[in-house]
């Protein structure tokens, strides 16, 4: 695989309680608290994109805290940038916590 093909998608991009300049991509309206590897893979799943987990990978800005350590690659896909992709996700898991 090579990295043309997917894109990174690290915790930090949908927490709430990450300032934009360390690395949150979406509103904070539609991010949530602390999210895990687990509500990143599952909501990759339930919009059927193709994905690996990394749990051992570090996000650059974060590599020393325990909190943020994994991502996930998701293959591209068409019709989506990186962007639309990390917001849909954030969209199913804040519903996902929401209980819907």
């Amino acid at each position: 695989m090579s990295k043309k093909d997917y894109w990174v998608v690290w915790r930090v991009n949908i927490d709430s309680t990450i300032s934009r300049s360390d690395g949150r991509v979406v509103p904070r309206q539609l991010a949530v608290e602390k999210p895990t590897l687990d509500e990143l893979a599952n909501a990759a799943s339930k919009l059927g994109f193709r994905y690996e987990v990394h749990p051992e990978k570090r996000h650059p800005r974060h590599w020393f805290e325990e909190d943020y350590v994994g991502c996930i690659h998701v293959y591209k896909v068409e019709g989506y940038n990186r962007r639309s992709l990390i917001r849909k996700l954030a969209q199913v898991v804040k519903s996902s916590r929401r209980g819907g």
